[in-house]
């Protein structure tokens, strides 16, 4: 769909589910930490192994062709819940501030910082990425002027939450502050950056956009 945000229209693929009939879940290729030569996937074997009807890329990695992932390829840093109610990255304290969504049957909660949250194993899942886009129905990230990282224009993936409504999609051709901004004028009371460039893949049905590099997790969508 064509979102207006501040007088400039962007193009949004989204989907969207009911948490009251649909279970978010994070499924992970490694079973449990990893730290270098991780197990990867692709966002479609992430979707047919677990019957999902959709799904999108999850959090920043290190991919094995960037030089400085050496030594730890395919690794990622943050907290994270699969669906075996497997934690991740328990206790790395250095990505302790990270924000981080947590999803639940009908309801969804959204932190500012991953340390914020315990171990509680009784949701569906538990997935921290940044930057947190929106909170509280207020627009939470704005790049600083000429950021190389966030203020280029490029696809932005994202997971949102809207009452009992969850969200996945990506905003194109926008910066991180333009995708914000977008996920505001969708009326989102959350949402999260995930991880983008190589990596972005959105499944509805196969793929509306990738299938992008093979990935160590993945945010799905599966009936409840």
């Amino acid at each position: 769909q064509t979102v207006n945000a501040d007088g400039q229209n962007y193009t949004v693929s989204i989907v969207a589910a009911d948490l009251n009939s649909t279970k978010v879940i994070v499924d992970t290729a490694s079973d449990s930490d990893c730290s270098n030569n991780c197990l990867v996937l692709s966002l479609a074997d992430y979707v047919g192994r677990n019957g999902a009807y959709a799904g999108i890329n999850g959090s920043y990695f290190c991919p094995a062709d960037y030089s400085s992932c050496a030594g730890k390829t395919n690794s990622f840093d943050t907290l994270l819940m699969n669906k075996n109610k497997r934690y991740f990255n328990s206790d790395n304290n250095v990505y302790s501030t990270v924000p981080a969504a947590i999803f639940s049957p009908g309801s969804a909660r959204f932190v500012g910082q991953s340390l914020e949250w315990g171990r509680d194993s009784s949701p569906d899942s538990v997935i921290a990425n940044y930057p947190l886009l929106v909170a509280g129905g207020n627009i939470n990230f704005t790049e600083a002027p000429n950021e190389p990282k966030f203020g280029g224009k490029a696809a932005r993936t994202f997971i949102a939450a809207k009452g009992n409504m969850v969200y996945i999609g990506i905003v194109h051709n926008a910066s991180m502050g333009d995708s914000a901004k977008v996920l505001r004028a969708l009326g989102m009371d959350n949402a999260l950056n995930l991880d983008q460039g190589g990596s972005t893949a959105l499944w509805h049905g196969g793929y509306k956009v990738g299938p992008g590099r093979n990935i160590p997790n993945a945010v799905l969508f599966v009936n409840r």
